[in-house]
């Protein structure tokens, strides 16, 4: 079948359906903070209707194996890669251009589980980000070893309802812990769906979810943090397009969905928590011009755009080859 059709159709209903839900949290930002988690499951609800309607697709094709230990790390870790790069370069900007306020460190600020209040939050969040990525490995493992086809093949079709009572209770822990996993959900349609679709051509699949991600969060610049402030909004959104590239080729590299979500929940964890949330305006460890060194500001857009430029290039040079991160 011709990917451009579904393509079109999962870019039109996606983008449509999530600007509605968009406006409508635009309305009451503080109250109806928690239809931003329901506007990212849209992707993923999309993206398993339009795989089931034109290619009778389960939503196992978006990748559920387990990707190994080494994808399951870098999807944990390398925000925390990205922040050390971005406060590096914000120092060294506060040094040469002698503005103390360029970046501040601030641990009074940080506020975090169980009254936790300093420094003790970043290892305390990130010992949670760990045990909650328990419940996404139990589902992985679960794919890998093809627990849910033999469950499948010990029942008669007559019994078909338990095998997906089965896939059902694999992810029940997931919601408990988690509430709607906003993260993943965004990554089974952007990457699972989108991006596997034109995996064989992975720079078209690539340019093809930048200016749709990136369209994705248009309602983040109307809102009251944002709105107004168009330089903010104009790297905002462009870091956005530049880090899908880096997304895609993490997919493409892994085959699977897993280390992707990692990457976006470990972002949505520390990006805020060190750098201030461009989101909601809260501040971070560090303080200062946030929209500057922030991971989805300027210097965001600058480390993800030389990523980008640079699996362009490789692709280009080989573009019926996979993309590979550096052995891992």
């Amino acid at each position: 079948m011709d990917s451009r059709k579904d393509t079109l159709w999962f870019i039109c209903i996606t983008l449509v359906v999530s600007w509605f839900i968009g406006w409508l949290w635009l309305l009451d930002e503080a109250r109806l903070v928690f239809l931003l988690r329901v506007l990212m499951c849209v992707p993923a609800v999309v993206a398993m209707s339009c795989a089931w309607v034109f290619r009778r697709e389960p939503p196992r094709a978006m990748g559920f194996q387990f990707p190994g230990w080494g994808y399951w790390a870098l999807g944990l870790l390398l925000p925390l890669g990205y922040a050390a790069v971005e406060v590096s370069l914000a120092y060294a900007v506060r040094a040469v251009s002698g503005r103390p306020d360029f970046i501040t460190f601030q641990p009074e600020s940080l506020r975090g589980p169980f009254g936790l209040r300093g420094l003790v939050v970043v290892p305390a969040m990130l010992g949670l980000l760990v045990a909650g990525s328990l419940t996404w490995l139990l589902v992985a493992v679960a794919h890998s070893r093809g627990w849910p086809d033999r469950v499948r093949a010990r029942f008669p079709k007559n019994w078909r309802v338990v095998p997906h009572l089965f896939d059902l209770a694999l992810w029940v822990p997931s919601f408990y812990l988690g509430g709607l996993p906003g993260e993943l959900a965004e990554e089974m349609g952007w990457r699972g769906y989108l991006v596997r679709r034109w995996m064989d051509r992975p720079a078209v699949a690539a340019a093809i979810s930048m200016p749709v991600w990136a369209a994705f969060h248009l309602p983040v610049i109307f809102s009251s943090t944002q709105r107004g402030h168009v330089l903010q909004n104009v790297s905002f959104l462009a870091s956005i397009a530049v880090a899908s590239v880096v997304f895609a080729a993490l997919y493409m590299a892994s085959r699977s969905v897993w280390p992707c979500a990692l990457f976006h929940l470990s972002w949505n964890v520390f990006n805020p928590l060190l750098l201030g949330d461009v989101y909601t305006g809260r501040p971070g460890l560090f303080g200062g011009e946030v929209w500057i060194f922030n991971g989805e500001g300027v210097f965001g857009l600058l480390l993800n755009g030389l990523l980008a430029v640079w699996f362009f290039r490789r692709w280009m040079r080989a573009p019926a080859a996979q993309p590979a991160l550096g052995g891992v």
